[in-house]
């Protein structure tokens, strides 16, 4: 009985904790590349970009393609995202065959309070994101 009560409790708090992050920030530090879909293209470098509209936020450094995944990298700068009111895109580049993959941050099609490490996929490019809330 104890824990139904503690349980009841904490559930309010634990709610309004969720709540809140619409107004929070999100500082975007890590991105990790998990794979992506691999056509037959020549070795190159490739990076990751965050973007918003046609404003770019945050890439990262250059990474041989024929090296191993999941691989992590560091978002130069720190993104400051406004996680819950707008879209981000992340995108794979290569240096020789421009842009590989796609796909989009929409907070409404995850449930998490606390997203400190999300991933992110489509059928195309698959990656994490590593931050914490301010």
């Amino acid at each position: 009985m104890h824990r139904i009560r503690t349980i009841l409790y904490l559930l309010p708090v634990l709610l309004s904790g969720s709540c809140t992050r619409q107004h929070k920030i999100f500082t975007l530090k890590t991105i990790r590349l998990n794979d992506y879909r691999q056509a037959k293209r020549p070795a190159q470098k490739l990076h990751l970009e965050v973007v918003e509209g046609n404003t770019l936020l945050a890439h990262t450094a250059p990474y041989p393609s024929e090296l191993t995944l999941p691989v992590s990298f560091k978002a130069e700068p720190a993104a400051r995202l406004s996680l819950y009111s707008k879209t981000y895109s992340i995108q794979l580049h290569g240096d020789s065959s421009g842009l590989i993959g796609s796909c989009n941050v929409t907070m409404e099609e995850y449930k998490i309070i606390f997203p400190i490490d999300m991933e992110v996929r489509n059928d195309s490019l698959s990656v994490s994101i590593l931050g914490s809330w301010q």
